[in-house]
Order: C-alpha cells, then sequence, then structure tokens
C-alpha cells in the first residue's frame, strides 16, 4: 500500500443491538446489522472497487454521530469492522495492529470516515 485509504462510510449500529434471539433461543444478525453491512459493500466498491489488504495496518477511525445522545464509541467497532472484513476489504481485521478511535462533530443522519494507513513498527516494552 503506497498511499493511505480513506473511506467515507454510513453510522454502523451499536454492538447493543447486534443479535436477536429467536424463540427457539437461536441467536442471528439484526437486520439492521445485514443492512448496514450490504451499505458498506456498496461504499467500498464505489470508493475503492478491486482494493484488498492482506498486510499489516493502522486504522483512525472518525465516528460522527447522528445526535447528541450519549455513545459509547466502542459499542459501534463491531458493526464497523465486522462489515469492512465482510466487504473482503482485508482478509480479517486482525491485521489491524493500531486502531483510534475519534469523536467528531453530530452529522445529520451520521457519517464515519476511516483512514487506513501502512502498519509500521510494533510498541515494544
Amino acid at each position: 500500500m503506497n498511499e493511505d485509504i480513506i473511506l467515507h462510510l454510513p453510522w454502523p449500529p451499536t454492538v447493543n443491538s447486534y443479535y436477536k434471539t429467536a424463540r427457539s433461543g437461536h441467536r442471528y444478525l439484526d437486520k439492521s446489522v445485514r443492512a448496514y453491512r450490504e451499505k458498506v459493500v456498496e461504499s467500498i466498491n464505489e470508493q475503492a472497487p478491486g482494493l484488498h489488504l492482506d498486510e499489516k495496518i493502522f486504522v483512525d477511525v472518525k465516528l460522527y454521530p447522528p445526535d447528541a445522545r450519549k455513545r459509547d464509541l466502542d459499542n459501534y467497532m463491531k458493526g464497523l469492522l465486522d462489515a469492512l472484513t465482510e466487504s473482503k476489504l482485508w482478509e480479517d481485521d486482525s491485521l489491524i495492529d493500531q486502531l483510534h478511535i475519534y469523536r467528531g462533530n453530530r452529522t445529520i443522519g451520521g457519517a464515519v470516515i476511516v483512514e487506513i494507513s501502512e502498519g509500521g513498527p510494533l510498541m515494544t516494552l
């Protein structure tokens, strides 16, 4: 990867509503999660068609909430990272050596900007 990749994505679902449980006790992904994954796949195909990362990376995520409610930013990362994996942008999110999450100003409808850069040396003790 020669230069940073910047992706503009829709607001992700929270992990708090990620799974639903059927009467049988079977757990399944909520339809909002499946719909979000489809939107991310479309966005990736528009912004970075054919891109597939297979080397260590650093990822900065800027979350622009849709409203003023209190939010735990980490609750949105599972949906986002799983959707990026589902889009085949990368082999697996285990390629991420550094992950930074930032809160941005409110945006109508919510938005996410993901910046991916080439991984570097790991931290040592």
